[in-house]
C-alpha cells in the first residue's frame, strides 16, 4: 500500500491497520483478482478484487471515507455512525460491507448488515474470509451434483 494512502487510512480509522491486512494486500492472492463474479462468469460485475476484498488502495481509502460521511438509521430510528475503528475492506454488492477491526477488539472479519444496521464476525481470520471467497466465487456453488448413470 503506498505511504501516503496507509497514512490517510491510518488517520481516517485511528490506527494502523493490521499486519495481516497489510501483508494480505501485498501478497493479494491470485484467485481472487481472476475470479468474476457475474454467475455467467462474464466481466459485467467486475472481479473479487474489485468488490468483496478490495485490492487497490484508492478504492479502500474512497469506500471508507464514503462510510463515514453521513449517518443511517437503525431500525428503532436512532442515528448510526460508521464506527472509526472499523476498516471496510470490501462489500457484498447489496449494501453490506465487510470490515474489520483496526483495534483488533474484534477478531476475524465482520459483515454490517444495512438492513438490521449490526454487524456479525463471519470469518475468524482473514485466511478463513479468503478461503470463504474462493470458495463462493470459484463456480462449485453453482454446480449441482450430476446423477449416476445407471
Amino acid at each position: 500500500m503506498p505511504p501516503e494512502i496507509l497514512d490517510q487510512i491510518t488517520e481516517l480509522v485511528g490506527n494502523v491497520p493490521p499486519e495481516d491486512y497489510l501483508g494480505l494486500l501485498h501478497d493479494y492472492p491470485e484467485a481472487l483478482q481472476s475470479i468474476n463474479r457475474a454467475i455467467d462468469d462474464s466481466e459485467s460485475e467486475g472481479t473479487v478484487a474489485d468488490v468483496e476484498l478490495i485490492r487497490n488502495p484508492s478504492c479502500i481509502l474512497e469506500i471508507n471515507r464514503e462510510a463515514r460521511v453521513d449517518s443511517v438509521l437503525d431500525p428503532d430510528g436512532t442515528e448510526f455512525f460508521w464506527p472509526d475503528q472499523l476498516m471496510i475492506i470490501g462489500e457484498t454488492g447489496a449494501g453490506d460491507y465487510y470490515c474489520i477491526d483496526v483495534d483488533q477488539q474484534v477478531a476475524g472479519v465482520m459483515q454490517f448488515d444495512h438492513h438490521s444496521v449490526g454487524f456479525e464476525v463471519i470469518a475468524d481470520s482473514l485466511n478463513e474470509f479468503v478461503d470463504m471467497l474462493e470458495e463462493t466465487f470459484s463456480g462449485e456453488w453453482f454446480e449441482e451434483d450430476e446423477p449416476e448413470e445407471q
